[in-house]
């Protein structure tokens, strides 16, 4: 599918003339642009190793804090499923709420050139930055949308008016 640009339905969205002129040439015909599927399932791979990370980080301090406290005793802690489950969830929402309503890009934004934009081409709020987050979350396969739709928007894109953009510029 081809990427849709964006700067017709986003005047906020429309890279300035200095910002484009300093991204490398094959990415300049691109900015402004909607992201596609590859991109985007890159990014939340990025994204998904981001919140794994931070789990096993918490998880191996809770096992030190236990170490520490009771060395004698000591056994390696073993969350149930659900615990797991809801911490990767809560963990995810904050993240991306996080990360959208301030910059509006998440580390896999960062890493592959995209920013999540409101429906004038602007960094969300936080409202809707939350209600996206939490969209995203609980209903992942409306991700994956993006692969049929002709203007590259996912189902989340579609009910709030977002869009994943491709965005080089280091301006938030």
């Amino acid at each position: 599918m081809t990427e849709q640009p964006v700067d017709d339905l986003l005047p906020g969205a429309r890279p300035t003339e200095r910002s484009v002129r300093r991204l490398p040439e094959g990415a300049r015909e691109h900015q402004g642009h909607r992201a596609g599927v590859v991109t985007r399932t890159l990014a939340m791979g990025v994204d998904i190793a981001v919140v794994v990370g931070f789990l096993v980080g918490c998880w191996v301090g809770w096992a030190a804090v236990r170490f520490l406290v009771s060395p004698e005793k000591f056994t390696w802690p073993a969350p149930s499923w659900i615990v797991v489950v809801t911490a990767f969830d809560v963990v995810a929402v904050l993240y991306l709420t996080i990360a959208w309503a301030t910059s509006g890009r998440t580390v896999g934004g960062l890493v592959l050139g995209v920013r999540v934009v409101n429906f004038r081409g602007r960094r969300m709020r936080p409202s809707g930055a939350l209600l996206r987050a939490l969209f995203c979350v609980f209903f992942p396969i409306g991700l994956f949308w993006v692969a049929v739709s002709r203007s590259n928007r996912s189902v989340q894109d579609v009910v709030l008016r977002t869009s994943a953009v491709y965005d080089w510029s280091q301006e938030g």
